[in-house]
């Protein structure tokens, strides 16, 4: 089978993205740069393509004026600018492999395309999870996932008398959601009441460790947020085609007019799979480093596609805009002749809720468990800047490690400021299997608006080293 390579000497090369958000544009985008001369056709679900998904929850809370500033290029740019074909609110609903064909309806007229395609990126994402319980699909009950969901959101915020809203999940977007709801408010007054339903024993639960999310637990608190752990929504509830709130498994009613259910998501791999291709972890599409599927000429990226984490060897699947734009890239530049590879991930995650930031990068305690490590781990408590300097804001890391190897394995960290940067470094070290008195030693900078004179990160690896053999 001749390679991307060799047909582009050949003739032109035509390849197919399915899917045009974060991995389906970059794929599209490298691979225009890599061969110019290649025929590359974008077929979209939405209406709209290459857009910030992660920016939703600040539009509805007002911080960015409207939805249009999240769409990073329309599709006509895409044609006028880099010869992209971008076939938008048109759906894929088949790969033939044999015949190296995609099939897709317009979802408008009902009509039927055939795209034939010499190399196929599949970067169909993932939906949000619709849980089974009574009355999910009544009218104001939401999930939050795409640039539709969000501007349904929006609009119904606007035009309806919402006072109090339940975010079932607390999860990165149901938290992101609880502070725009509290920030925005009733009709843009800051005073909804809002209250969040987690089924495990504390917020973030994929994110953080018990003792750390009680910080964030505090903070939410004390912005006025209700938050019920332990507890999962049995049934939402209504009358006269009107929400009124909801029943947890406590059989514990909670009023409400306004619902959001961020419980979770899952890969769009059905297409792929049909087609043959091979699912992994979680159902997402299998890759290996190169972005390839089992079936020559089928690379997939972003949030339907596994990725490798680089702590433990193994596929996982975390799915987060970082991800999909590396693997996009790697996708787009493969198909189109190239042969570069995708590092894997450390499953590092960052968000903000009010006047807190809290990140993630590598393997908790448990985590490290489960993958064969001896875990140990310290917490401590610092200071972002030199304790004279006005500004100064608490942090709190978490580093974890290896005993036997003193490898280090992950951290936590929740502050006021500088957790993304920290987070980074350590993400950095996971990725060279640095050892732990190497974050407790290397050289950091000091000046005293931006950091105390002993580095935290140096602080907490030094007292995490202490419990390595």
């Amino acid at each position: 089978m001749k390679s991307a390579r060799e047909l582009s000497t050949n003739k032109k090369k035509r390849i197919v993205i399915i899917g045009g958000v974060a991995a389906g544009t970059s794929a599209a985008s490298k691979a225009k740069r890599i061969d110019p001369n290649a025929d590359v056709k974008i077929i979209q679900e939405e209406s709209v393509v290459s857009y910030a998904a992660c920016g939703i929850p600040y539009v509805i809370e007002g911080v960015i004026n409207n939805f249009e500033e999240l769409i990073e290029r329309p599709p006509d740019v895409f044609k006028s600018k880099y010869d992209i074909d971008v076939i938008v609110n048109t759906r894929a609903h088949k790969i033939d492999s044999f015949r190296k064909q995609v099939h897709a309806t317009d979802l408008q007229s009902g009509k039927e395309t055939i795209f034939d395609y010499d190399f196929l990126v599949v970067a169909t994402g993932a939906r949000a999870v619709v849980p089974n319980i009574k009355g999910v699909n009544q009218k104001g009950v939401f999930f939050i996932r795409n640039y539709s969901d969000g501007v349904k959101i929006n609009d119904s915020t606007r035009t309806r008398d919402v006072h109090s809203s339940i975010i079932a999940g607390a999860g990165l977007i149901g938290l992101e959601m609880v502070e725009a709801f509290k920030k925005r408010g009733h009709t843009g007054r800051g005073d909804m009441d809002v209250t969040v339903v987690e089924m495990a024993d504390h917020i973030l639960p994929s994110l953080l460790d018990k003792n750390m999310a009680k910080i964030v637990e505090r903070e939410l608190e004390a912005n006025g947020v209700k938050i019920i752990l332990g507890e999962r929504v049995e049934e939402i509830l209504g009358r006269d085609g009107q929400i009124k709130g909801i029943r947890t498994s406590a059989k514990r009613d909670i009023d409400s007019d306004f619902i959001v259910l961020g419980t979770g998501v899952r890969p769009n791999s059905e297409i792929a799979r049909d087609a043959g291709v091979e699912l992994g972890y979680a159902n997402a599409i299998k890759v290996d480093e190169y972005m390839r599927t089992n079936i020559p000429d089928i690379f997939a990226a972003g949030d339907c596609a596994t990725a490798r984490n680089y702590i433990t060897n193994k596929d996982t699947y975390i799915p987060l805009g970082t991800t999909a734009n590396k693997q996009g890239r790697v996708a787009g530049e493969n198909v189109a002749g190239g042969n570069t590879r995708f590092r894997g991930i450390a499953g590092s995650a960052i968000t903000k809720v009010f006047d807190l930031f809290i990140g993630k990068t590598g393997l908790t305690s448990e985590e490290g468990i489960r993958n064969g490590f001896d875990p140990v781990e310290e917490v401590i408590e610092s200071i972002t800047r030199a304790g004279y300097y006005p500004g100064n804001k608490p942090i709190w890391i978490k580093i974890v490690a290896d005993r036997k190897s003193g490898r280090v394995l992950g951290s936590q960290i929740v502050g006021g400021e500088g957790v993304k940067e920290r987070i980074d470094l350590i993400a950095l070290a996971l990725l060279l299997k640095a050892d732990i008195r190497d974050l407790a030693s290397y050289d950091a900078c000091y000046v005293p608006p931006a950091s105390p004179v002993w580095e935290p990160i140096n602080i907490a690896a030094s007292q995490t080293a202490k419990l390595v053999i």
